[in-house]
């Protein structure tokens, strides 16, 4: 069983500021990144309820390669 975890988390202004000038909202940037980095495939024969769908396959390389880069998966072991 997958299980869910629900966050709250303050925005800054600057990311705020830079969806609403491309005209895109915060949590489709945010749903997006997530999906792209789970490698969360959104089929169109079988929609995902929650949203979260890739934006492709090259998107969900450069989201792995940002979080590799980063150190995401070497910062606590």
């Amino acid at each position: 069983m997958k299980r869910k975890q629900c966050l709250t988390l303050e925005l800054p202004a600057e990311f705020v500021d830079l969806c609403a000038a491309d005209g895109v909202t915060p949590e489709t940037v945010l749903r997006g990144f997530i999906a792209d980095l789970a490698g969360i495939i959104n089929w169109a024969s079988a929609p995902r309820a929650d949203g979260y769908g890739s934006n492709g396959s090259d998107e969900r390389d450069m989201a792995q390669a940002y979080y590799e880069r980063v150190g995401y998966p070497y910062l606590h072991r």
